[in-house]
Parts: C-alpha cells; structure tokens; sequence
C-alpha cells in the first residue's frame, strides 16, 4: 500500500538509501522489497535490498555497498548493519514501520527506538499497525510530527442474519448432506 507513492519520490541520482522499511519477519521484509522491485520495475537502475537474520551477511554486505535506494529490513539486522558501519542512514528521507505491534510483540520495539535514534531528524515517517497499545501510541506521539490516523472498520463477512456452521464430511456424502441442510 505504501511502495508506489514511496517510489513516486526516489531520486535516482547518489546511492546512499533514501528509504528504510522496519519489518517484523523475514518473510514480509523480502515479501516488502519484492513488493518495490515489482511496482519500480519501470524505473532505471532502481535497488533495492532485503537485510535480515539468519541469513548471511555476505550477499547483503554486497548489496549495500554497491548502493542501494531503498532497504527493507527486520530490526535486529538493521541495527548490526549500522553498527558494521555498511549501512548509512544519512540520506533517509522516510522511514516505515509496518506491522509496528507485531515488531512490539516480538520484543523489537527498543530496537525500533535505535533505528529512529539513528536516521535524520528531518523525514518522513509512516507507522502501519493492526492495533495501537501504549508502546505503539508513545512512539507515534515521540516521532510523528502531526500524524493522520486511519482507522479502519470491520467489515463483517456475512449479514448477521446468517448463521454459519462447519460441517466436515466425506466427499461421497457431501450432495446428501446438503439436500438435508437445504
């Protein structure tokens, strides 16, 4: 949701990162980055990398130093990377945290706070989260600089008129069963 306006602002000129993601899992800051790559296909010479845990640092190493503009990355793996000295916030001009409470419930949330400490005063910063306990909500007071809150109801799958039951049955007995229910 938020990778084609992100992309709308990349200045393809220097190669220090313009963008950094903070995600919970491996799996979504790969899913994230391939997310970039796909929607900023039409852009020249546009990198982007995916740095996370349990994974070797070599290929990433690489990758950041070659230049990159936009890293996706969990917060553990960001953190040793700036620590290394291979990754260099300087030029980030936003900064995205997606799935705050998920990085919050699996204890990333001072490793949050580091990344923030970190990167410029002066950027852009856009918090995604399910739900808004009071760690989420004090960073968002602390580092968001007058935020728009989005809150999305719940849709409701069915009219509430319509009871649902799950009923499991071998494939030879389905039609029968659902004459009887009809």
């Amino acid at each position: 949701a938020f990778a084609l306006p992100i992309l709308s602002r990349i200045k393809m000129q220097g190669s220090q990162p313009q963008v950094l993601v903070l995600a919970p899992t491996r799996e979504l800051a790969t899913q994230v980055a391939k997310s970039f790559e796909t929607y900023g296909s039409c852009i020249p010479k546009l990198r982007v990398t995916a740095i996370y845990g349990g994974a070797d640092y070599e290929p990433q190493l690489r990758a950041l130093k070659r230049g990159v503009h936009i890293v996706v990355g969990t917060p553990g793996r960001v953190i040793d990377h700036i620590r290394r000295g291979s990754l260099n916030l300087n030029g980030v001009s936003c900064l995205v945290l997606d799935e705050a409470d998920e990085m919050l419930n699996m204890g990333f949330i001072e490793d949050v706070e580091y990344v923030l400490a970190q990167s410029p005063v002066e950027k852009q910063i856009a918090l995604f989260s399910a739900t808004m306990p009071d760690p989420i909500r004090r960073i968002a007071d602390d580092y968001l600089k007058n935020p728009t809150t989005i809150t999305i109801r719940k849709k409701s799958l069915t009219a509430e008129s319509i009871d649902q039951k799950c009923v499991f049955v071998e494939e030879r007995h389905k039609l029968e069963l659902l004459s009887r229910l009809l």
